[in-house]
């Protein structure tokens, strides 16, 4: 089992993966969030806000690996 989540929150290369954490803490609390929502308004909140506020951290690193400049070539 501790495989199972080591391999989740890292890299194929074994580095821990800051996009994964951090997507797993937002959608932690994005869960608690509409929880509490529910528990006091009674009603269903609109998540379409929380959806592009867990996606960011993996959009911006995905973004940041396309902007990166590939180095010369060797001689």
């Amino acid at each position: 089992m501790k495989n199972f989540w080591k391999s989740v929150f890292c890299e194929p290369d074994g580095n821990g993966s800051y996009s994964r954490i951090s997507g797993a803490a937002m959608v932690l609390a994005v869960i608690g969030w509409g929880t509490y929502l529910v528990i006091h308004n009674h009603t269903m909140p609109s998540f379409g806000e929380a959806t592009g506020l867990t996606s960011a951290g993996y959009v911006a690193n995905k973004l940041s690996g396309v902007f990166k400049k590939d180095p010369p070539p060797a001689a």
